[in-house]
């Protein structure tokens, strides 16, 4: 992913999370405002209803948010008020603590005052050791300490959704950071293989170099061409794996392939050459049925020679003496279809799920002679996926292998 795409997805995501919070945040105040005058009512209606038992004029006040004051032109009795204002809490649904006050009318001092918790419990009042009745007194009021909290608690799905919301932008910063440490070591990754490689590139052309004019200046002397010749050899192996590390890492890193026009059957042609004589060698024999009507995709030409070129090696290498290997091209609906077949060893049930794994290779029975990074059909998969096409293997062990690879014709 490129840092363009990255930053994008990262500000719209933002973007959008802020919208959703700012809405959340809305809508939670809305929905608190409404709650809060819910209470309200209830609680002047549950006024409302004592204020009438107690005297027939009477003025109900809302002084602050959570502060009630009621003016009647009666005696107030505190033992009956905490009665009465129990009673039509609850009737209204009002379970939350208050303090009740009663106040003289003509100086407006406090002469009672109490604090009634949520409870259904009958009132202090009914001990006869804190019996105190006022009379005289015509004003009372009643604070809820708590309204704030009270009325926040119904708002229970409001909440709930918050904090679901909150842990939403949570895991999104979350997810944010471990896609950025990832894309570093990707790219710390890609740096270090690319360097390593082409530091190792230009030792082994130098070696190359020089043991191909050893070879021509000394090659018949004292039978040193044998040995020469391993050297070459043996650079040259280390010369395959060396690009085989670098494709690996091009491949993953490559946004952009060179996609041409491609002769698939050219191509294929130009890959069984490579093969034939290193299978003639072993008595085996590398089978051509290019039986496809329509040849031409859209390809990267080196990619795609570099994954056929890896599954022809697996098959010769996996399989015992007289290897024999069939490649087959045919048409299916808008795409062809490359199907290679080997009757090697095989691969177990077991290994044929990681066979396209970066790293994995299979260690059954004697294959720990084959050497390799198990880098091959991994890079056979990332490149046939980036030109749009599906690769599958099916195999039984000790009965051979069969890698099917489908591409979109033009």
């Amino acid at each position: 992913m490129k840092n363009r795409h990255l930053r994008t997805i990262i500000v719209w995501g933002t973007v959008v999370l802020a919208c959703l919070v700012t809405v959340q945040l809305y809508w939670f105040s809305k929905a608190f405002d409404v709650a809060e005058r819910q209470f309200d009512h209830s609680v002047q209606m549950a006024l409302q209803k004592v204020a009438d038992s107690l005297s027939g004029k009477h003025e109900i006040k809302k002084m602050s948010s959570n502060f009630f004051f009621v003016d009647t032109e009666s005696n107030l009795d505190n033992t009956a008020l905490d009665t009465l204002l129990k009673k039509e809490f609850e009737l209204h649904d009002l379970h939350i603590g208050y303090e009740l006050g009663i106040y003289r009318a003509d100086d407006d001092t406090l002469v009672y005052g109490n604090y009634i918790a949520a409870t259904r419990e009958k009132p202090l009042a009914e001990d006869h050791t804190q019996v105190n009745r006022y009379s005289g007194d015509k004003n009372f009021a009643v604070y809820f300490p708590k309204k704030k909290s009270y009325v926040a608690a119904q708002l229970d799905i409001w909440i709930f959704s918050s904090i679901v919301l909150l842990l939403m932008m949570g895991f999104f910063a979350y997810a944010i950071a471990s896609l950025l440490r990832e894309r570093k070591f990707a790219e710390l990754k890609s740096d270090f293989i690319n360097n390593m490689t082409h530091e190792f590139k230009t030792p082994v052309t130098n070696i190359n170099i020089a043991a191909e004019i050893l070879n021509q200046k000394y090659g018949d002397l004292n039978g040193s061409k044998v040995y020469l010749d391993i050297l070459l050899k043996e650079n040259e192996k280390l010369r395959r794996k060396i690009d085989e590390v670098l494709l690996g890492s091009t491949v993953e890193f490559k946004k952009y392939p060179s996609f041409t026009t491609l002769d698939i059957h050219e191509l294929i042609n130009d890959c069984a050459d490579a093969f034939h004589l290193k299978i003639q060698e072993r008595n085996g024999n590398l089978n051509l049925e290019l039986n496809s009507k329509s040849q031409y995709i859209l390809g990267d030409r080196e990619m795609l020679a570099q994954a056929i070129n890896n599954i022809i090696d697996n098959a010769e290498k996996y399989s015992s003496d007289g290897p024999r290997i069939t490649v087959r091209t045919t048409d299916n609906k808008k795409n062809i279809e490359i199907i290679i077949i080997d009757e090697g060893i095989g691969i177990s049930d077991k290994a044929k799920s990681k066979v396209f794994e970066k790293f994995f290779r299979v260690t059954t029975g004697d294959q720990h002679r084959v050497k390799g990074f198990g880098l091959g059909l991994s890079f056979v998969k990332s490149v046939i996926k980036k030109h749009q096409g599906r690769v599958s293997l099916f195999s039984k062990l000790n009965q051979g292998t069969e890698v099917r690879i489908i591409l979109p014709k033009i």
